[in-house]
């Protein structure tokens, strides 16, 4: 499996909210940190098998030590590999990580607005 850029880049924000990932069955990820005040979930488009990462940091290190890696996901570990390189990344039992024990669901949005790149750019140029 390829992870597309979207994935990894969500994967990043992951690593600033919680060190570590349990990935779930499918296409969803979701996460919370340590403190249980900030919590992400996203669908992304590849599947990902039940697996958990202890540190995310260590993971996407990994992964960028390759071009355009390919990831074969097993019991316990990732093979990471690219030609005839290969790495593996061992997964993390799931009761040493900190992952969302529910969906998490929002009420109805109060406010709806668009907010262009530009205008956010502007926002912090100004802020600053």
């Amino acid at each position: 499996m390829k992870l597309s850029k979207e994935t990894v880049g969500l994967i990043k924000n992951f690593a600033g909210i919680n060190s570590n990932l349990l990935l779930k069955s499918g296409n969803k990820l979701a996460t919370i940190s340590a403190q249980k005040n900030v919590m992400a979930d996203a669908t992304v488009t590849e599947t990902f098998p039940d697996f958990g990462i202890y540190d995310l940091n260590e993971f996407l290190g990994a992964m960028s030590l390759f071009e355009d890696p390919d990831l074969d996901f097993s019991d316990k570990y990732v093979s990471i590999s690219q030609g005839s390189m290969k790495i593996k990344f061992f997964a993390a039992d799931a009761s040493v990580l900190v992952a969302p024990q529910k969906a998490i669901t929002f009420p109805d949005a109060e406010i709806n607005f668009n907010l262009s790149a530009a205008n956010l750019n502007m926002i912090h140029k100004t802020a600053s």
